[in-house]
């Protein structure tokens, strides 16, 4: 069983995020939250100059209070203004951005439920540590993201689809465990160097398709979870099966 996988990618920068995560603050403070701080900063500075005008009322003639009302709003609406994009805005922008790219509770639980019907990361035959250790390692990381994206998605005709190329990545994940043995085999041995470079560089490739498959996956997962109907992403799901490691074939 697989321990301590993060959740599954959720897909896709915040913007499409906005669909499924947060609610109107985040999503404004996301877009606009430099600028809302800088209105905000912007009209407490205002305030405060009027307020200072104010109290100078019968020290000058009512133009040359005017003027020097005027000047304190717009030396204040600056003075606020600037710190308050600085370091107001901007990093709550950042953080709200974060936050939509974060994985919800629904994802973190569907990841949860995968990562327990995910195999051991380092199965006999592999060395902890080793490359071929922490290259099917990665393998089974991206596929148990796989799983868990899938069961965010809604039950239809594009799940059916998705879990039949979900059958296809476990089998090619037991083949790619049969291919860091024999690597980890002859590595272990000290000889058939050259085979052994032959079989890491496939194990690699087979890797990289994996974490792809997953991140592709998550973003059509996201299609679906906001409408997008079977017609809408059938293309991208012929894409992600094409996409798909192909150990056994190259075996």
């Amino acid at each position: 069983m697989a321990r301590g996988m993060d959740a599954p990618p959720p897909g896709g920068d915040w913007r499409r995020r906005t669909a499924v995560r947060g609610g109107r603050v985040s999503h404004a403070l996301a877009a606009h939250g430099w600028l809302v701080l800088l209105l905000a900063g912007a009209a407490l500075g205002v305030l405060i100059g009027v307020i200072v005008g104010i109290t100078q009322v019968g020290q000058y003639p009512a133009d040359e209070l005017l003027g020097r009302t005027l000047g304190y709003a717009i030396a204040s609406a600056v003075f606020c203004a600037v710190p308050a994009v600085l370091f107001v805005g901007l990093p709550a922008q950042a953080l709200a951005r974060s936050y939509l790219r974060s994985a919800s509770p629904a994802e973190r639980e569907a990841m949860r439920r995968a990562a327990g019907n995910a195999p051991a990361s380092v199965p006999d035959g592999l060395v902890a540590g080793s490359r071929w250790a922490r290259a099917y390692s990665g393998c089974v990381g991206s596929v148990t993201a796989f799983h868990g994206v899938v069961r965010t998605v809604p039950d239809g005709p594009a799940k059916d689809w998705l879990h039949d190329i979900g059958r296809n990545l476990d089998a090619e994940l037991a083949e790619a465990l049969r291919t860091a043995r024999m690597g980890e085999s002859l590595e272990g041995a000290g000889q058939g160097s050259e085979v052994a470079r032959t079989v890491g560089a496939r194990l690699e490739v087979a890797r990289t398709a994996f974490h792809d498959t997953a991140e592709l996956a998550a973003s059509i997962a996201l299609d679906l979870r906001v409408d997008s109907g079977f017609d809408d992403v059938r293309s991208q799901l012929d894409q992600l099966a094409a996409q798909a490691p192909h150990l056994r074939r190259q075996s």
